[in-house]
């Protein structure tokens, strides 16, 4: 049975077994980096939540927070007695509340305008939808979303749009006039808190496993996705099971088959608080392909069992799958700060890791960051630094179809692999006032053959490596990236993140091959729910 039809069934079954009883906010929070509300208290010491498992569910929060008066972010809340217009503008556009059933309407859009200064060209997002929110009962609540979309962008943005057939976080492209995309996304999902301990989803989206704005575990980059989840929480500790239907974006016409092929991961994660300030998290995934030289898998039961160490299991199995391994940590040295970290593994070979040879199989990266809220003694101003770097051919295969990513994009950091990256904020809020700065400094070494492999693109078989031994980050083509953004956004309605927003990029991609130096003005009228990555090479 294919997951999705699987989805359905669990679906069903958990709003049949709904509970009767006082709601307890059973539905996950907005991921937004930069406007996410429960940012700040995420990271207090003494408290048993886990911020590494994203998104995370508001009814954990709950238990030590008012979560209302964190999305209202100290803002006046308004009269129930408003007009239709001031719903708009301050509250829930349609709310219903009757019979222990919640329901919550609101409009989700983004209208932005643009222009590249140095080419004198123009862009504009056009995007308009709804979400809906809310909960059946006690134990059940559920999250459903609309986007339809056109779009023209900046040169970088649209050139990966047209080589990769999707936008980048948003889903497959066609074509939208002379230079324009078209495009839609609809996320969705299920949420059951069955007792005390266990929690479980069926849906389809995006999850973040980390700390940081970046994950090398996995991210919300690539496009949404099925999945079934389930966790289980108790003492200090937090467990994730998810498997996920995941398409390679690759059709073979020969065969007459217009379909993307299919091939599931499936993502254990178990993270534990150590006392009052140490969180230690374990990762571990599989991606295989839904069909391969044997025949028919489909969703293969061995990697279903929740407490078994993959690993073993793959080897045994002698299969062709694509492992990936980590460990998340996390240590609160004051109350508004936190150091950060991940280190991941693909392959691991001990003589070859110590005999200095830089064996091609080497696959592994390491993320180290740093946040600090109030920082310098100023309320209400954030800092965040991040360095992060991963070796070639980490996250490949030497079969294309069982690399780790999705829909042409990676499931884990937005460059892939074979780069090092610094990126740091400062974010200020006044009010309703935002101000961000945002600079990016990063190196990738790039493919310039097609028929040779220097393991920066993931989605290509690490098969067609040049050599054995020898490689080391930023081999290729080796190009700089430099990014430096600042925006200012006036908050207009808290509960949709509704927004007033306008700002400027500096960007600068180098290389013996070319040079891109764009400077980009936009102002936009949107609600920012939602992480949009447009900072790659």
């Amino acid at each position: 049975m294919k997951l999705r039809a699987q989805i359905y069934f669990v679906t069903t079954i958990l709003l049949f077994i709904a509970g009767q009883n006082l709601r307890a906010q059973v539905y996950n929070s907005w991921n937004n980096h930069a406007l996410n509300p429960l940012e700040r208290v995420l990271h207090m010491p003494g408290q048993n939540l886990h911020s590494s498992v994203g998104p995370v569910r508001l009814d954990e929060v709950a238990k030590y927070h008012n979560v209302d008066s964190l999305i209202r972010r100290g803002l006046k809340k308004p009269s129930h007695h408003q007009n239709i217009f001031g719903r708009f503008l301050s509250d829930d556009l349609l709310s219903w509340d009757e019979d222990d059933v919640w329901i919550r309407i609101n409009p989700l859009f983004i209208f932005e305008i643009g222009k590249d200064n140095a080419a004198g060209e123009n862009w504009f997002v056009n995007s308009r939808g709804a979400m809906i929110e809310g909960q059946l009962g006690k134990n059940v609540g559920f999250y459903v979303d609309l986007y339809e979309n056109q779009a023209t962008f900046p040169a970088y943005i649209d050139q990966f749009a047209n080589d990769r057939e999707v936008v980048p976080g948003q889903g497959k492209r066609k074509d939208f006039g002379d230079d324009g995309h078209d495009f839609a996304q609809s996320t969705g999902y299920i949420s059951y808190n069955a007792g005390r301990y266990f929690n479980f989803q069926a849906g389809f989206g995006k999850h973040f496993i980390g700390d940081g704005h970046r994950s090398l575990f996995l991210s919300d980059a690539a496009y949404s996705y099925p999945y079934l989840k389930m966790t289980a929480t108790f003492l200090k500790a937090k467990y994730m099971v998810m498997v996920s239907e995941l398409k390679h974006f690759y059709r073979d016409a020969t065969l007459g088959d217009t379909r993307y092929r299919s091939k599931y991961g499936a993502f254990h994660y178990l993270n534990w608080n150590i006392g009052n300030r140490w969180s230690v998290g374990l990762f571990e995934s599989v991606v295989w392909a839904a069909k391969d030289t044997v025949g028919h898998r489909g969703l293969d039961p061995n990697y279903l069992v929740p407490l078994a160490m993959y690993r073993p299991m793959e080897y045994n199995l002698g299969s062709p799958d694509n492992m990936t391994m980590g460990i998340n940590l996390k240590y609160i040295p004051w109350k508004n700060a936190a150091l950060y970290g991940q280190f991941v593994l693909g392959e691991f070979k001990a003589d070859e890791v110590f005999s200095g040879n830089k064996w091609w199989a080497n696959k592994q990266g390491f993320l180290l960051g740093l946040k600090s809220y109030d920082f310098l003694g100023i309320k209400n101003l954030d800092f965040q630094t991040e360095y992060s770097q991963v070796r070639p051919y980490t996250y490949s295969h030497y079969q294309p179809i069982t690399n780790y990513g999705h829909y042409n994009q990676e499931l884990a950091h937005v460059l892939g692999a074979n780069f090092r990256e610094s990126i740091t904020f400062l974010r200020y809020r006044i009010d309703r006032w935002h101000f961000e700065l945002k600079n990016q400094i990063a190196t990738k070494g790039l493919d310039y053959d097609d028929e040779v492999s220097y393991g920066g693109n993931i989605h290509r078989p690490n098969v067609t490596r040049p050599a054995e031994y020898g490689h080391t980050i930023g081999q290729g083509l080796k190009s700089d990236l430099t990014q430096t953004e600042f925006n200012v956004m006036f908050l207009i309605n808290p509960r949709n993140n509704m927004n007033l927003q306008m700002g400027i990029r500096k960007r600068k991609m180098t290389n013996e091959l070319e040079t891109s130096d764009g400077t980009y003005f936009y102002m936009a009228f949107r609600t920012s729910l939602r992480n949009i990555y447009y900072d790659y090479f």
